[in-house]
């Protein structure tokens, strides 16, 4: 049982761990948030540094709290958005999101992707020399932005971490990250949700929303509290995902050469559309197990042999895409295969 009142849904064991540190006081000096996108590691990081800022286990009312909820804490880093290019150009937005001067990023060379270079890397770090003695918080979600030079440069700070410190780092893709860099934190795996405990937080959040409608969220969610939110939140964004849905089981059903290698190309233009593209996959190949399992004439073009060695081969391309190998020919073999 949680003590704390999390703004998140499951993991409730990594929450237990974090809890019993600040029971017991033994703050790690580095902490990495592993796991799939959207299940709430971020949240999960917030209020943990929310809990150790607060005298009074993070009330809401008092003037920690509300600099926290302005974004403007000094001892509170948020590294989250980052000025891009022709993508985020509002600096007084990104300030919600990214609490410290991205400004250089605007000058030549301007940045034109989220990696996180050396320069960001010292501006960030640069917070470490403000004169408070209290604690100090650096939240970088997505580490594994992290270029190389950049990640050595980090490296040398979890080596000899400054006193009164702590990091809460968070990555979606552990075996992008150095091994050195990781076996300097103390890593708490977080997993997908259970369709159970998403549902039961969309009763209590959305009371107004369908059981037809509350059961999609769910199965599109898949096991993400946080793509359950803004499903449930935003009907454009549930319409485009009903959407996608249906041009994915229409291109499973009735396989077109042309139409895999056109929609392999279009997932592939971008890392997060290939992220929910492997995703939406392996539900529709759990969905045909399932479906199988009742009515063994149904999606009788996929056997269960078929649909083993489909999921064999999503692994791969997890695999292949988690090492840089070019999306595009990976999404394309894995759909040919179909």
């Amino acid at each position: 049982m949680l003590e704390f009142d999390w703004p998140t849904t499951g993991n409730e064991n990594r929450l237990a761990e974090l809890e019993r540190d600040i029971k017991s006081g033994q703050i790690a000096h580095a902490y990495l948030f592993a796991g799939p996108a959207e299940v709430g590691k971020l949240t999960a990081a917030k209020h943990f540094a929310k809990l150790l800022i607060c005298p009074n286990q993070a009330c809401g009312e008092c003037s920690d709290c509300k600099l926290i909820r302005g974004n403007t804490h000094p001892n509170l880093t948020i590294v989250d958005e980052l000025w891009i290019e022709g993508i985020n150009e509002d600096l007084a937005t990104l300030a919600k999101k990214s609490n410290f001067n991205q400004s250089h990023r605007t000058k030549n060379p301007k940045a034109k992707t989220d990696t996180i270079r050396i320069d960001d890397l010292r501006e960030i770090l640069s917070r470490l020399n403000h004169s408070s003695a209290d604690w100090k918080i650096f939240i970088v979600h997505d580490i594994e932005r992290l270029n190389r030079e950049a990640a050595n440069f980090f490296l040398k700070t979890l080596e000899e971490p400054p006193p009164r410190t702590t990091f809460i780092l968070t990555t979606n893709n552990l075996p992008l990250l150095l091994p050195t860099l990781v076996s300097r934190c103390r890593v708490l795996n977080f997993g997908n949700v259970s369709p159970s405990a998403i549902e039961k937080m969309l009763v209590k959040k959305f009371p107004d929303l369908s059981d037809s409608d509350r059961t999609r969220v769910v199965n599109f969610a898949m096991g993400k509290p946080i793509r359950a939110q803004k499903l449930a939140a935003d009907p454009t964004v549930f319409r485009e995902f009903k959407e996608y849905f249906e041009k994915l089981k229409n291109l499973l059903e009735k396989p077109n050469t042309a139409e895999k290698l056109a929609f392999a190309e279009r997932v592939s233009a971008d890392g997060l559309e290939t992220q929910k593209f492997l995703e939406a996959f392996a539900y529709f190949l759990r969905s045909f197990l399932l479906t199988r399992a009742k009515n063994p004439v149904a999606n009788s073009r996929y056997s269960p042999q078929k649909i083993v060695e489909l999921i064999r081969r999503l692994d791969v391309t997890r695999q292949m895409v988690a090492k840089n190998v070019n999306a595009r020919l990976a999404v394309e073999d894995l759909l040919l295969q179909i």
